[in-house]
């Protein structure tokens, strides 16, 4: 097919071009299913999963195929296949991985399962942050939103040197009382002697119950490691104590119900079981209210308040009336 052909394809069409690039391959493409997902197409084939990129996000999928590339067997992912690009969008085809979610599988799961499905992801943690890069690693589309005049609104899991600048756009945002971001602002002021002298190491930074793989038995995959980065290490308790605290954005799109907060009470000190030093900072509960004001200032620039499914700025005001609310482990 011509190359323009597949440009219209992707746009008019995505899972007949998921199709049809499984055929091309001579990979079994029957049958074919969409599965949820946030920001990309996602369809499941008999033995592989098919993405396709929005374009939004520069070269993310070259450097989860490069991430991948640099796992051990420790850590338990998807194979690459094949990758490539279609004009600004990039696609990719992994081995499908037998299991479900984590998140559909947790609420009929025992303690007895539960428990060392936690543990279990505090090894690979371990063994993901002590991962070796290569000299000059890092996440381009993550570099591009942090680069000054860079889009902000990518910038997630910002490091607090851009504090002032999000505190700045977040200044601009219809709605906002500039009252209560002068009380973020000194929040985050009074916390940054708690970043010095950082140790960095390769992080995955979207750990949550969607994205790890359940087979009945054991975690089978950790998933999506398009955001994946260098950074210091307990930078993963972000979003593993954000989805416990509220798993119900964390189930995807499509996902059905949701599991309650207390359902993952246990999972902060399981995790911590088997990798304690994650946790060990003893300055720890206040690194974990910064990481958490810096991604609900990206988020507002997302969802202002008011508007949309979150309520990033509900949440800058919860956590500034907290009460050690993200020490809970």
């Amino acid at each position: 097919m011509a190359a323009e052909n597949w440009q219209d394809l992707v746009d008019t069409d995505p899972a007949a071009f998921a199709r049809l690039l499984l055929a091309s391959l001579g990979l079994p493409a029957d049958p074919l299913r969409p599965a949820a997902g946030w920001s990309n197409h996602v369809w499941l084939a008999p033995a592989h999963v098919v993405r396709l990129s929005s374009g939004r996000f520069r070269d993310a999928y070259a450097h989860e195929l490069a991430v991948l590339a640099l796992l051990p067997d420790t850590i338990p992912h998807a194979r690459a296949v094949a990758s490539g690009r279609v004009g600004r969008r990039e696609w990719m085809i992994v081995q499908r991985i037998e299991g479900q979610p984590l998140t559909r599988a947790w609420p009929t799961m025992s303690e007895s399962q539960r428990r060392p499905a936690a543990q279990s992801l505090g090894n690979i943690l371990q063994a993901l942050h002590s991962v070796g890069v290569p000299h000059g690693f890092g996440n381009p589309w993550l570099k591009d939103a942090y680069a000054p005049g860079g889009r902000l609104r990518d910038a997630y899991h910002a490091p607090p040197e851009l504090a002032g600048r999000l505190l700045e756009a977040a200044s601009q945002i219809p709605g906002v009382d500039l009252g209560v971001l002068d009380e973020v602002r000194a929040f985050i002021a009074e916390r940054l002697t708690a970043f010095t002298q950082e140790r960095t190491a390769l992080v995955h930074g979207d750990v949550h119950i969607a994205n790890l793989l359940w087979d009945g038995s054991r975690l089978a995959a950790l998933l999506d490691f398009e955001g994946a980065s260098l950074a210091p290490p307990d930078l993963e308790l972000d979003t593993l104590l954000r989805c416990v605290r509220d798993p119900r954005p964390y189930g995807g799109p499509d996902a059905p119900g949701g599991l309650a907060p207390e359902e993952l009470a246990g999972v902060p000190g399981w995790v911590a079981d088997t990798y304690p030093q994650l946790f060990s900072h003893p300055r720890l509960t206040e690194r974990l209210e910064v990481y958490e004001a810096l991604w609900q200032l990206v988020q507002l620039l997302h969802f202002p308040p008011g508007v949309g499914p979150l309520d990033p700025w509900g949440a800058l005001r919860v956590l500034l009336t907290s009460n050690n609310r993200w020490a809970r482990f």
